[in-house]
């Protein structure tokens, strides 16, 4: 119980950080909304937190999302592969008819299978 909701509590200041980094790519800042787009998901790293779980899911796919988007626009490193795996669990794991279409995600699943085969391979 406490960790859960430790890990909620991590979710929200993830989002936070979320929600500031989309601003700040919003306003033309990209490499710091890139930086502080990692800050959110190393937030997720925390070994409390339960990233499969709603709050903590929808925050690392977001967020891996962004990093992903302007880190192909600066010529950046991505997101991590571990949270590309996650990020991609997430996502296979909601229910057929859920907030899916609401995210856009009919893009966003090859997007991540594609970028997570790709850092698979390039680790070999």
């Amino acid at each position: 119980m406490i960790r859960t909701i430790r890990s909620y509590f991590t979710s929200l200041r993830a989002s936070s950080l979320f929600g500031r980094a989309s601003r700040l790519r919003d306003a033309g800042r990209k490499e710091e909304a890139l930086n502080v787009a990692r800050q959110s998901l190393a937030t997720l790293s925390a070994p409390w937190v339960v990233r499969h779980r709603p709050a903590e899911g929808s925050v690392l796919l977001c967020t891996t999302m962004l990093i992903e988007q302007v880190a192909f626009e600066l010529n950046q490193p991505g997101a991590k592969e571990d949270d590309l795996a996650d990020a991609l669990a997430y996502l296979r794991s909601l229910p057929i008819g859920s907030s899916q279409e609401i995210f856009g995600s009919n893009e966003w699943l090859p997007y991540l299978e594609s970028r997570l085969m790709g850092s698979q391979n390039n680790a070999a």
